[in-house]
């Protein structure tokens, strides 16, 4: 549904009559009907017909291998911002959560706050603008705006993680929070289990539900993706997505919006499996 919901935007008619109304002034008009849309569609179909697929580049090359390029590119940036907002953010909101009644505990949960409120593009920008500064004032020169060299995925990639990291932090701790209520806690406690151990215990239990944050996470990084590749002009499969979709190039943005969903689905995939796995049983039925 997806998919096709977003070949029919493509797909609009974006056909422009200008018109001259006297002297230097034009007016610029969308003309959008009934009409145009079904041949624009009719069109589309009929493609994917002929080339009986996505199609070539104008050198010959299969898109979707033109197009492997540039994902591989992207997973360069895809890849640590996921595992580690994951892996950082488990971390942290469990040690969130076990300060969290401590003045250190409500004063990270205010710098939180704070940075989950900062636009990762903002960020970006901010990141690139201080670096700016600083090479003048000679810190080492490299390249910011590239996709080229080795670093080249480093800034992009921090800038895309930092959203999605305090948000896991957040769910975390919120999520080991409910489970304090539970009845389990109070008699382990109550038999002299010691806080570790019980907390050990509330972070298994509360384990598939973070881990079902997964998918959120890297949807927030494939959703920011593309703005962030086009600012730090790293062209990747985000950058040619954009690009294709301001160039009206329907089957190309098909093709580069395709990977980013794909992906999505498989960690929805292992998310909804992982938590089979770890959700306790339900045995209200014994």
């Amino acid at each position: 549904m997806i998919i096709v919901f977003f070949i029919l935007i493509l797909l609009l008619p974006k056909e422009m009559e200008v018109t001259r109304v006297e002297g230097l002034v034009y007016e610029a008009e969308h003309l959008f009907t009934v009409v145009l849309y079904k041949e624009n569609i009719y069109e589309f179909i009929h493609y994917f017909k002929e080339e009986k697929g996505f199609g070539t580049t104008l050198g010959g090359v299969p898109l979707t291998k033109h197009m492997m390029g540039f994902l591989k590119r992207s997973l360069k940036i895809v890849i640590p911002a996921f595992l580690l907002s994951l892996v950082i953010g488990i971390m942290l909101g469990v040690m969130l959560f076990y300060i969290r009644n401590k003045k250190s505990g409500r004063f990270f949960t205010f710098i939180s706050w704070i940075l989950n409120s900062i636009p990762d593009f903002f960020l970006f920008i901010s990141i690139q603008f201080l670096l700016t500064l600083a090479m003048k004032h000679g810190f080492p020169n490299f390249n910011l705006y590239s996709s080229d060299d080795w670093y080249s995925f480093i800034i992009p990639s921090i800038s895309l993680m930092v959203f999605p990291l305090f948000h896991m932090i957040k769910m975390t701790a919120a999520t080991m929070e409910i489970e304090v209520g539970e009845e389990y806690v109070r008699t382990a406690l109550a038999k002299g289990m010691t806080r570790r151990r019980v907390l050990a215990h509330i972070f298994g239990n509360a384990w598939s539900t973070v881990i079902n944050q997964s998918h959120i996470i890297l949807l927030y990084i494939l959703s920011s993706l593309p703005i962030i590749e086009k600012l730090a002009n790293y062209n990747g499969v985000g950058y040619q997505l954009l690009e294709s979709i301001f160039n009206n190039e329907v089957i190309n943005a098909v093709v580069f919006f395709l990977p980013l969903l794909i992906l999505l689905y498989v960690i929805v995939l292992f998310a909804q499996l992982a938590r089979g796995l770890f959700l306790p049983k339900d045995v209200s039925g014994l």
